[in-house]
C-alpha cells in the first residue's frame, strides 16, 4: 500500500536515480524480494531518517539539510520483514503543503526576497536522528525540539518538551547518548541569547528531563555532536563559528552563509562532569569534525574517536558540496577516523587516524558506549571524494580493517544489532540502506559485523527507493 503525499509536481521527475532524489510516497507492506537467509536471533526494529523530499511547488531546495523529514522503519524477523515509511508532520511540513512555498532551511530561503526571511529562524524540518527512549520514537534536528511519534505506526504526536522543561527554543540535538548501564539519555542544546551557551540534559527513565549543567561559549558556532563516558560530557569546540549575521538577520543572506572556519581560534575540549560539578577546559589545535564514534576514560586521559575533516578550504568548500548535493556530495563524507588522547593532567591531546579511506557516520556496538571499545564501524568512500560505497569495520586494537564495498551503488551508516546468541563486542551485524540506481530501488543489507567483506547474508530489496538517510537506530525486540 503506498500513499502520495500531497504536493505538486517537483521541476523534475525523481525517480531514485540518485540517492538524493525525493521521495513522494508512503508506503505500508511487508518486503517480498529477500536473498540470503535472515539470521534466526535477529530480531527488532531498524529506523532511519533523512530528508525524504527535496522539493515543493516546483521550488527546490538548496542545501542537504533542508528536506522535510521523513522515517524508514523495518521491522525485522527471521520469517520475514516488514516496510514502513512516513513523513513527520511539523509544523513546517503541513504549512508547506497547503502554501506548496519550501520553509525557511539551514540554506534555503523563503520565497519572498528578504522581507520574507528577515529575523526568522531556519525551520524545524525534524530530519536528522532518532531516538527510541522506553519504546517511544523522538524524531531529532539540531536547533529545537523533538517530535514524538508512534513507534509502530509513525503517526507524529507532535513536539515534546518533556513537561515543558525545555524552554526558549527548546533544542534538543540530534546526536543524544544512551548509557547503556544506567538506560538514561544524555544531551544537549545550544541556546543563542542573551549569551552562547550549550545546556546539557539527562533523560531518565521516567522521561523527566533534568538539567546537568551549562557550557558558556565564547562565539556562536555549529556544534553538531558530543562523546559521553562513565564521568563526562565531552565536547570538541572545533572554530565553525557565525561571522557573519547581520546580513542574514536581515534576511539577505541563508543561515549556511554566517559560518566561518576559522583555525586561529584552535579547538576547545570541555569536560563536563555527569554529577554536575564544575566543566575542565582545554585548548588545541583547530579541528574540523561534525561526529564522534565513543569515548571512554583510561587513567588520566580521556579518549574520543571523531571523524576528523580535511580544512582545506574551510566551511565555504565544504558547504559548497552540499549545496550542490545533486551533483557532488560525497567529499562531504570524505573524514578520517581520529583518536583524540586528552591528558586531564598535563591538557596535552594527541591525534592518531585510525583508517585510511574517506568516511563518515562512526560507529560502535551500543553496548560499549562510555567505556573502551575494539571495533568502529564506517560508511567509506572505496574512492577519495566519491559518495560512500563501503560499510567498514575498524579494528582500533590492531588497526586491522575488513570492508564490504558495492561499486556505484551507495550505503549509508552502519548500525549494530547484537546477536543475542553470540555475546561479545562485535559479535552481531551491521545493517544499512544500499541505494541502486542501475533499478531505482534501495535495499536493507545485512552484514556480518566480524567479517563484512564476505558480503550480506541477507538482502531486502524494497520496491522502490529511499533518499539517502542521515542517521538511525536499531531496537532489539525485547524476549517474551
Amino acid at each position: 500500500m503506498s500513499v502520495s503525499v500531497p504536493t505538486r509536481a517537483p521541476s523534475r521527475e525523481t525517480g531514485g536515480e540518485s540517492p538524493w532524489d525525493s521521495q513522494h510516497e508512503e508506503f505500508d507492506y511487508e518486503i517480498d524480494d529477500i536473498e540470503g537467509q535472515i539470521p534466526s536471533s535477529l530480531r527488532g526494529v531498524l529506523f532511519r531518517i533523512g530528508p525524504g523530499r527535496f522539493e515543493i511547488g516546483g521550488h527546490p531546495m538548496t542545501h542537504i539539510f533542508d528536506g522535510d523529514g521523513m522515517v524508514s522503519r523495518f521491522d525485522i524477523s527471521p520469517d520475514r520483514i516488514h516496510y514502513r515509511n512516513r513523513y513527520v508532520r511539523t509544523r513546517s511540513f503541513k504549512r508547506a503543503n497547503e502554501t506548496q512555498l519550501p520553509p525557511k532551511g539551514f540554506n534555503t530561503q523563503r520565497v519572498g526576497g528578504p522581507l520574507a526571511n528577515a529575523l526568522k529562524f531556519p525551520e524545524n524540518l525534524s530530519n536528522t536522528s532518532v531516538l527510541v527512549h522506553d519504546d517511544v520514537l523522538y524524531t531529532l534536528w539540531e536547533g529545537g525540539r523533538p517530535h514524538r511519534l508512534d513507534a509502530e505506526t509513525l503517526e507524529t504526536y507532535g513536539s515534546e518538551s518533556f513537561d515543558g522543561a525545555l524552554k526558549r527554543i527548546g533544542a534538543f540535538s540530534a546526536h543524544p547518548k544512551v548509557d547503556p548501564n544506567t538506560g538514561d539519555v544524555f544531551n544537549f542544546g545550544l541556546d543563542f541569547f542573551p549569551r552562547p551557551m550549550i545546556r546539557c540534559y539527562r533523560l531518565d527513565k521516567s522521561k523527566r528531563l533534568h538539567n546537568v549543567g551549562t557550557v558558556p561559549i565564547p562565539k556562536l558556532g555549529f556544534v553538531h555532536d558530543f562523546a559521553l563516558t562513565e564521568r563526562h560530557l565531552v565536547f570538541v569546540l572545533g572554530p565553525l563559528v557565525v561571522s557573519r549575521p547581520i546580513p542574514v538577520a536581515l534576511g539577505m543572506r541563508p543561515f549556511g552563509e554566517a559560518l566561518s572556519y576559522k583555525p586561529e581560534l584552535g579547538t576547545t575540549i570541555v569536560l563536563v562532569p555527569r554529577d554536575g560539578g564544575k566543566a575542565t577546559r582545554i585548548e588545541t589545535d583547530s579541528l574540523f569534525h561534525f561526529h564522534v564514534a565513543n569515548a571512554y576514560e583510561a587513567g588520566p586521559e580521556t579518549v574520543v574517536d571523531i571523524v576528523a575533516h580535511d580544512a582545506t578550504g574551510g566551511w565555504a568548500q565544504w558547504n559548497n558540496y552540499l549545496c550542490n548535493f545533486r551533483d557532488k556530495a560525497g567529499p562531504a563524507f570524505g573524514g578520517t577516523l581520529t583518536r583524540l588522547r586528552i591528558n586531564r593532567n598535563t591538557e596535552a591531546v594527541v591525534r592518531d587516524p585510525l583508517n585510511e579511506l574517506g568516511c563518515e557516520f562512526p560507529q560502535v556496538d551500543p553496548r560499549l558506549v562510555t567505556t573502551a571499545h575494539r571495533y568502529a564501524y564506517l560508511a567509506e568512500a572505496s574512492v577519495r571524494g566519491g559518495d560512500p560505497d563501503s560499510i567498514t569495520t575498524v579494528d582500533t586494537t590492531t588497526g586491522a580493517q575488513d570492508r564490504y564495498t558495492t561499486p556505484g551503488n551507495t550505503v549509508c551508516e552502519p548500525l549494530f544489532a547484537e546477536d543475542p546468541e553470540n555475546p561479545g563486542e562485535g559479535r552481531g551485524w551491521l545493517l544499512s540502506l544500499e541505494h541502486r540506481p542501475s533499478d531505482k530501488r534501495s535495499r536493507l543489507i545485512v552484514l556480518n559485523a566480524e567479517r563484512p567483506s564476505a558480503g550480506p547474508v541477507a538482502i531486502a530489496t524494497l520496491r522502490h527507493h529511499v533518499p539517502m538517510t542521515f542517521h538511525g537506530a536499531y531496537k532489539a525486540a525485547t524476549s517474551e
